[in-house]
């Protein structure tokens, strides 16, 4: 009897931990990853430029002027700044 027993607590106790991790780390909403390198997050595109040479200098341009800025990694390089700094990019860079 007592098997039986402690075979109910085991699985018993194993169930009310299988429903706690499923409540606290089962609930993922997280988005799916960007597998084509589209996404980028809270950055906001300000310029896209041919080659890895020109997004480079619209880059070193726009930090000169205190925009923090960075660039894609692929062609069509896309210049980028956080959405704060993208009024400020866009005049910087007209100039």
């Amino acid at each position: 009897m007592t098997a039986i027993y402690q075979a109910v607590v085991v699985f018993g106790v194993l169930g009310l931990l299988a429903l706690a991790l499923r409540y606290f780390v089962g609930n993922d909403k997280r988005a799916v990853p960007d597998l084509d390198g589209s996404d980028f997050g809270l950055l906001s595109e300000v310029a896209i430029v041919p080659t890895e040479e020109a997004a480079n200098v619209l880059v070193r341009k726009l930090k000169a002027n205190g925009v923090r800025a960075t660039r894609s990694r692929h062609a069509p390089y896309r210049v980028m700044v956080f959405p704060a700094d993208v009024a400020n990019a866009r005049l910087v860079l007209k100039t």
